[in-house]
């Protein structure tokens, strides 16, 4: 009897009833939102989704992948939202779509600037094939046109693309971390600045004049050839909606006072500060986590922030001895503080003059000092406190290499 018994519980176990095999699926790697055309914001609203299918071709050994008719992969519809585009899609794509590989959400400004973002945006967390490490992409013009032209040199399969240049530019800081977990985690939170990916089709060579390697926002990176997409720098959302631009430089900068971001290599030239006619390249990394110490008093709060920071020096074009000698070493330790902190004072100031709230999290920091949810309310950090905060920052800097060549060459001996 009790075998009877377990041979009946056991046939509950399987539950292959709902099981699809991989070539019954077409994965959505990247889906794009715009306001769809001719649509009357007052009337109707809607959009126009963008699909981009990995091609399962390239996954098979020997098989030859259709790089060269991408467009195959990418399909565009009207949907009152992207969830709902997916079964609509189905009338013309043969197999069942899903989203559970889709790297990255990609919407146009317009969309990103509209009061509609938040509520087609929300429609992500109740559908449970959507992953919530899903990064935002906000692109100059079209979300279609960005997918369209996104045209990878060395990546042949589009999901290995997505997945490689978000993870290496949010290690580099040119871009800061925007998953859909991180941008609800702050919009519901209603104290902070959600910075996402800013992107851009461009095939012009830049602006002219010579600029530093961070201080572009996207699409005047100039270059010549390649993928015409680039992504640098971040868009600001505030209530969930978008209100403001950074360069990849304050986007690096917020990083910094950031603690819950992520910046492992982070190259930065500064101008020699013994030889002003060069520039000095070095590896920029947090020490530790940046020290964020917020007083409450009478009136506005004071914060003292307290940046340590790790360098190891990469190039010297001057030749100068900063190695071998202490003293140069001091000079040039406090003239790197001194542009860091240069760089971090003006993005503060826009952030409580422009935005009126921080993109820094340091909300963190000022609930605790309550002790209720209420009484934290009703102070108001975002509205009634830092935009006239006192805010004080120190950077510190220690260098903890010279490159893999120490000594460097001496240039008189050499011409003589």
């Amino acid at each position: 009897m009790k075998v009877l018994a377990i041979l009946v519980l056991v046939s509950f176990l399987t539950g292959c009833w709902d099981r699809k095999e991989l070539e019954q699926m077409s994965y959505a790697i990247a889906i794009g939102l715009d306001f769809a055309e001719g649509t009357d914001l007052k009337k109707r609203q809607a959009v126009d989704v963008t699909f981009q299918f990995s091609n399962p071709k390239l996954n098979i050994k020997g098989a030859t992948g259709q790089e060269d008719k991408s467009d195959r992969n990418i399909i565009t519809l009207t949907a009152p939202d992207f969830i709902t585009a997916k079964n609509t899609a189905n009338s013309f794509v043969t197999r069942q779509i899903s989203f559970s590989h889709a790297k990255t959400i990609v919407v146009s400004e317009e969309l990103a600037k509209s009061e509609m973002f938040l509520r087609f945006i929300s429609t992500a967390l109740k559908e449970r094939e959507v992953r919530r490490e899903t990064n935002i992409i906000v692109s100059e013009g079209k979300a279609s046109e960005f997918i369209k032209h996104n045209k990878p040199e060395m990546d042949i399969r589009p999901h290995k693309y997505y997945q490689f240049i978000i993870d290496r530019s949010v290690e580099t800081g040119l871009v800061p971390e925007a998953s859909i977990n991180r941008f609800f985690a702050i919009t519901d939170g209603d104290a902070d600045l959600f910075l996402a990916i800013t992107g851009s089709i461009s095939e012009k060579k830049g602006e002219k004049g010579f600029h530093e390697e961070d201080q572009y926002i996207a699409g005047n990176v100039p270059k010549n050839g390649g993928n015409p997409v680039q992504l640098i720098g971040s868009a600001v959302f505030k209530e969930g909606k978008m209100i403001a631009k950074l360069t990849g430089e304050e986007t690096r900068a917020s990083l910094l006072l950031d603690n819950t971001s992520k910046v492992e290599d982070m190259f930065v030239s500064f101008t020699d500060p013994l030889d002003k006619k060069y520039k000095v390249a070095v590896r920029v990394k947090k020490k530790t986590a940046t020290d964020v110490k917020i007083k409450k008093r009478k009136g506005p709060p004071k914060i003292d922030v307290t940046v340590p920071i790790e360098i190891e020096l990469l190039s010297v074009p001057s030749m100068v001895d900063y190695a071998g000698d202490t003293k140069n070493q001091r000079i040039l330790k406090n003239w790197i503080a001194k542009e860091i902190k240069k760089n971090m004072v003006p993005l503060i100031e826009k952030t409580q003059k422009e935005f009126k709230s921080e993109p820094f999290y340091w909300s963190l920091y000022v609930r605790p000092l309550f002790s209720s949810t209420k009484e934290y309310e009703e102070w108001d950090w975002s509205n009634k406190n830092y935009p006239f905060a006192q805010i004080d920052v120190s950077v510190q800097v220690e260098i903890i290499g010279f490159g893999k060549q120490i000594k460097e060459s001496e240039i008189e001996k050499v011409r003589d």
